[in-house]
């Protein structure tokens, strides 16, 4: 079969290039001929809260042809499907939605391709219905997208009834979020601590990783830090996308400020291990979701979870053998969850992550997809 994914690849950052990128090669190997094209301007540099859009790395992503595709120039978008329909006979192009700001250009580019290849189908894999911290205005650039593919696949259940509510006429099919089998070479606990800056010896280590933006519910992890063991430390890992300040202040207040450890900056793909292998649990306090990347590299590096219990978090968790799962907002009960993980002995871990392990791969997601 002949697929075209249009979206974001390697350089640039963040989970949705490596989800793409791992996409590719899985579809590869299944004997797929894939060309992947790339955005060459994502996101107005006005309108990007971090630092840079792109990273800079060893790894080796699967080829990205060169593509017009601007997420601001209509324009672009009508070349970009040309530039995809010039190999003959294309079967099927994926295009990947994760922020309502690129809504416009991924419908051009839909619209351009039905009306030059009709029989070309096109396939959306929404990772989100709309954007997280989102505007009323998203629903509607939502609606308007969906009205221009043909078929919808989600990572989630709750993303998929997002969808219904959306597009209700529209085939939509749920899989899920494979888990990541590329990952860094674990480094030896100690010497990841080390390297860190968190002492060898701390008993437990708790880790928040990932972009910091207002729905992951930071605060609420920084409060129940105040009730954990004076054993447990608590490693926060990832850019913030809006003002640090009132994180600031939470931790200055805290008497639990000397266990925690901040590193406010983007983690390249080669410090991965470090942080994961230094943890002995990963905590995801978020206030809304749909699914989470740092949920499959968890599993990936066999880390409890302690989650709140909000869009598909609780498909990977099993309260009481692979973490626990607590409601929203909560730092009193986020923090009891976690002491009691500590507290107790978790044998089932092992079993139960090799099965997810199986079920969740990368060819069995591309077998699913097509």
């Amino acid at each position: 079969m002949k697929i075209a994914i249009a979206s974001t690849f390697h350089p640039y950052r963040g989970g949705i290039a490596q989800f793409n990128d791992a996409m590719a090669i899985a579809l590869r190997a299944e004997g797929h001929k894939v060309n992947c094209f790339n955005w060459s301007r994502q996101y107005p540099t006005i309108l990007f809260p971090g630092v840079t859009q792109v990273k800079f790395g060893t790894s080796t992503p699967p080829h990205s042809k060169s593509a017009p595709l601007d997420s601001i120039s209509p324009n672009s978008w009508r070349k970009t499907a040309k530039i995809i329909l010039c190999d003959e006979g294309v079967d099927v192009v994926i295009l990947p939605f994760w922020h309502s700001a690129l809504a416009p250009a991924l419908r051009g580019v839909a619209r351009s391709i039905k009306r030059l290849s009709p029989e070309t189908k096109v396939i959306a894999i929404m990772h989100n219905a709309t954007s997280h911290d989102g505007k009323a205005s998203d629903k509607w650039l939502t609606r308007r997208f969906l009205k221009r593919v043909d078929n919808v696949v989600t990572l989630s259940a709750s993303v998929t009834q997002d969808v219904i509510k959306l597009a209700p006429d529209l085939p939509v099919k749920t899989l899920f979020h494979p888990l990541y089998d590329d990952l860094p070479v674990k480094p030896e606990k100690g010497l990841a601590r080390e390297k860190l800056g968190i002492p060898v010896s701390a008993k437990n280590v708790v880790l928040f990783f990932g972009l910091i933006r207002p729905y992951k519910g930071l605060e609420v992890l920084i409060e129940a830090a105040n009730s954990l063991s004076e054993e447990t430390h608590l490693v926060i890992a990832g850019e913030c996308y809006s003002s640090w300040d009132k994180y600031e202040k939470i931790i200055n207040s805290s008497k639990a400020k000397s266990r925690i450890h901040v590193f406010n900056r983007f983690i390249p793909d080669e410090q991965l291990g470090e942080f994961f292998v230094a943890a002995d649990l990963v905590a995801l306090p978020y206030l809304s979701a749909s699914q989470s990347g740092v949920t499959a590299t968890a599993i990936q590096y066999d880390l409890p979870i302690v989650a709140s219990n909000v869009g598909d978090l609780s498909n990977s968790i099993t309260n009481g053998k692979t973490g626990a799962l607590v409601e929203p907002g909560d730092s009193k009960a986020l923090g009891e969850a976690i002491d009691v993980w500590f507290r107790e002995e978790h044998p089932g871990l092992g079993e139960a992550y090799a099965h997810l392990k199986a079920s969740k791969s990368w060819g069995e997601f591309a077998r699913q997809l097509l």
